[in-house]
């Protein structure tokens, strides 16, 4: 298989295919019950979903099948495959065509957390994934503690997860490619001392534990842009919670942009602080409104792909 398409469908081995099999027989009734079929959905269908779950455990078809219980387990406690029907009714997550576009999001804490967050969807890649985008350095931690809590964070990133899923879909069908989920962008222009809050990075660590835990194999690439020598602190905090697969889709660099990268956004849609021609606002309204504490100059690191 092309580097990358390995364990994908059209991409899998006989013996994968039996495993695959072993699997479905596994899990039974909950491919057809309601709650699973909408997962299916938004995974791609059965097919899709059953390989990311066996990518997700390096197939083993008994741990694969413990995932699939914990996910539904995980969704029903907190009434996921409701929630984007509650928050954006009818609208999609993400425009194919128009950059700027973003629903309109009728849960007041969702809005509130989403108001504090330097991030956006940014179209797509060439290839049809979702394109996020994280600047960092308009990131406020104490602000985001002191006006949300961890709950409403929590009910934030299942609105962000799963706003991705169907984000991917629309990107996967816009440009008729296979799905293969988010790739992510965090420019780390401007981190300081303030980003590396204790609290913070706690929270992060639990929210990229659900990330990795009950949404597996959703995320394409990762790339890690402007990384100074201080990112290492909160990179050994946060690196833990990340399985072997996760860190080795990670790409760090100390430049603006990376070989890998450049190929995936389409030159027009390149942000200006990326080096392109776009405009952005990305973290704009945080930056006029102000921080709490002023951020630090450090040395970079030279560019690494991230490995075990």
């Amino acid at each position: 298989a092309p580097p990358g398409n390995e364990g994908h469908p059209g991409f899998t081995t006989p013996q994968q295919d039996a495993q695959i099999e072993e699997l479905k027989q596994a899990i039974g009734g909950g491919l057809s019950a309601p709650a699973g079929q909408a997962w299916l959905r938004v995974n791609g269908g059965e097919l899709c979903e059953l390989c990311r779950l066996m990518r997700a455990r390096d197939w083993d078809v008994e741990k694969a099948k413990t995932l699939w219980d914990e996910i539904m387990a995980y969704r029903a406690e907190h009434q996921i495959d409701t929630l984007l029907q509650r928050v954006i009714g009818s609208q999609e997550p993400q425009s194919a065509t128009d950059l700027t576009y973003k629903p309109e999001i009728k849960d007041p804490a969702i809005a509130k957390c989403l108001g504090e967050m330097p991030c956006a969807r940014w179209g797509f890649t060439t290839e049809g994934n979702a394109l996020e985008i994280w600047r960092i350095n308009q990131l406020r931690p104490q602000d985001i503690l002191n006006r949300c809590t961890q709950a409403e964070l929590t009910q934030w990133w299942h609105y962000w997860a799963e706003s991705a899923l169907e984000a991917n879909l629309l990107g996967s069908a816009h440009h008729e490619k296979p799905l293969r989920g988010t790739v992510l962008v965090l420019d780390l222009k401007g981190f300081g001392a303030r980003h590396l809050h204790t609290a913070m990075l706690r929270s992060l660590v639990h929210l990229f534990g659900i990330g990795q835990s009950k949404y597996p194999e959703s995320m394409s690439r990762i790339f890690i842009l402007n990384a100074p020598t201080l990112f290492s602190g909160a990179w050994n905090a946060i690196k833990p919670v990340l399985n072997a697969r996760t860190r080795r889709k990670i790409i760090m660099t100390n430049k603006a942009m990376h070989e890998d990268l450049s190929p995936l956004i389409p030159p027009q849609n390149v942000p200006q602080f990326l080096g392109g021609p776009c405009p952005c606002g990305i973290g704009e309204a945080l930056s006029q409104r102000g921080g709490t504490m002023k951020s630090v100059t450090v040395g970079a690191r030279c560019d690494f792909r991230v490995v075990e």
